[in-house]
């Protein structure tokens, strides 16, 4: 839908060219022609790039400077062009053009070599102005053109992701049938001489008009067969098994020099590496319940993706880093290091825990029913409580870090008690010392998981937050302990009473 959408979007630039051709006694429908508006949008630009202090403002004047400069430099080739009817060997071109096949051929070859179908499409207004280039060469021109603008994308989706070849290639499929169509029906209409004017000579005006006209029309027709597209370029690029043991990591170093989606794009792996270590924290639960079987190779795969995920997306950070970032990207940058730092480390004490599993199963160590429904309940809140952590980031929910800390508090509480009864038991010689290191092993693991969800619930908090005051996350916390509020209170019970019982 968006390619679509961009298609007829690209049309805006032949309409405003084609406003020029305007005349009219009211001074108000002049001034849009892009002769007077062109002068005002460079000087403009030039004001707001040269003496206003903020980046927003300076790249308001650069659409606008870039803008007027566009229409001044289309203003200027018609102009030169003028001098073409004079030419044998341009008529004699002009005559070859009612070749449609030829026609889409030029436009392809002109759109390829300028990466740009607003600005060949331009140059075919341009080329108008002698008044030598009929409308029916024009519209296979444009039809060309149209698919020439697919070499952009294709070019862009080398080296890309798989998802990033399947839109060149949607792009492309789209363009390609839509001018199939319009060659067919056009040229069957224009032999039974259904459409005026088609031998006549080509405007600005009309060929701003196909142009449009053949962009949304394309997008009417093929819009119902989206999913067809789709499956098509799944065709063509089928994914094989190959593929998804790649690196779990798309980071498209292209977005970097638009730091906004670089950094969304970094946030969206930042979620998935978080993803991948509440499953290993999972995977541990599951071992430890038998509810699945994991080898120690397996383990080891779960934490090298984490490890991976580690890496590429700490070097993506640094380079947005040398970027230039406004204050709020300064902030989200810089606590993401925080971040991915408190994620790696849920995954390595999740990969402690699931080694002390196998040792459990390689050893025949068995832990007491008392001591197994306690460790459960611990097991069942630290799950719960990177569930919330994962959401709350993902979603920057204030209302449900919030509720962090408090679940934080209650399994450092059931640490504590799980202890306590654990060194009872070693007093009344109730088990081995050997199930209790690995007992206290998998506690001590599980409450440093929540510690991490703690400081990961406070970076949610500090980027939600006043950016006027100073937030600093351990004074927050001090706070936060010292003066429990009633919601804090009312979130603590409810978790303390599911899993002390």
């Amino acid at each position: 839908g968006v390619i679509m959408g961009a298609n007829i979007g690209t049309t805006v630039t032949s309409v405003l060219i084609s406003l020029q051709d305007i005349n009219s006694s009211f001074w108000i429908i002049n001034i849009f022609k892009p002769t007077y508006l062109a002068p005002i949008a460079i000087g403009i630009g030039v004001i707001l790039i040269q003496f206003v202090n903020k980046k927003h403002s300076s790249n308001i004047g650069e659409i606008l400077a870039g803008f007027g400069f566009l229409f001044v430099g289309m203003d200027m080739m018609s102009s030169a062009m003028e001098f073409l009817s004079g030419y044998s060997f341009f008529n004699e071109l002009m005559i070859k053009l009612s070749n449609p096949i030829l026609g889409v051929l030029l436009g392809m070859v002109l759109t390829a070599v300028l990466q740009s179908s607003s600005a060949s499409v331009g140059i075919l207004q341009a080329a108008a102005a002698t008044g030598l280039l009929q409308l029916h060469s024009a519209a296979a021109i444009i039809l060309g053109q149209n698919i020439g603008t697919c070499i952009t994308a294709m070019i862009s989706a080398v080296g890309a992701s798989r998802a990033a070849k399947k839109a060149a290639v949607v792009h492309l499929l789209f363009n390609i049938i839509g001018s199939l169509i319009f060659l067919i029906v056009l040229y069957a209409l224009a032999a039974g001489r259904f459409i005026p004017g088609w031998t006549g000579a080509a405007t600005s005006a009309n060929i701003a008009g196909f142009h449009i006209c053949f962009n949304v029309v394309n997008t009417l027709l093929l819009l119902p067969f989206n999913r067809v597209l789709v499956l098509i370029a799944n065709r063509l690029l089928p994914e094989y098994e190959a593929d998804r043991s790649e690196e779990p990591v798309m980071l498209e170093t292209r977005l970097l020099s638009t730091p906004a989606l670089a950094i969304a794009q970094a946030k969206r792996e930042l979620v998935n590496m978080m993803k991948a270590a509440s499953a290993s924290v999972s995977c541990g639960y599951e071992m430890l319940n038998g509810k699945s079987v994991r080898t120690k190779e397996e383990v080891e795969d779960i934490e090298n993706d984490i490890d991976l995920y580690e890496s590429n997306i700490t070097q993506y950070l640094v380079r947005i880093g040398d970027e230039s970032l406004n204050e709020d990207e300064n902030t989200e940058v810089s606590t993401m290091f925080h971040v991915i730092t408190d994620i790696e480390r849920i995954g390595d004490h999740a990969y402690n825990i699931s080694n002390s599993v196998l040792e459990m199963k390689e050893k025949g160590i068995q832990f007491s029913e008392v001591a197994s429904h306690k460790l459960n309940k611990m097991y069942e809140a630290v799950n719960r409580l990177v569930d919330m952590t994962l959401s709350a980031y993902d979603r920057h929910d204030v209302a449900e870090a919030l509720s962090v800390q408090p679940l934080e508090d209650v399994i450092d509480y059931l640490k504590d008690h799980l202890k306590n009864e654990h060194l009872e038991r070693l007093a009344k010689h109730e088990c081995t010392f050997n199930t209790g290191v690995v007992y206290l092993d998998i506690v001590n693991n599980l409450e440093r998981i929540a510690d991490h969800c703690s400081n990961i619930g406070l970076t949610v908090e500090q980027l939600e937050s006043d950016r006027s005051i100073d937030f600093d996350p351990h004074a927050h916390l001090k706070h936060m302990h010292d003066n429990k509020s009633a919601a804090y209170t009312k979130v603590y019970d409810k978790y303390i009473d599911r899993y002390t019982k």
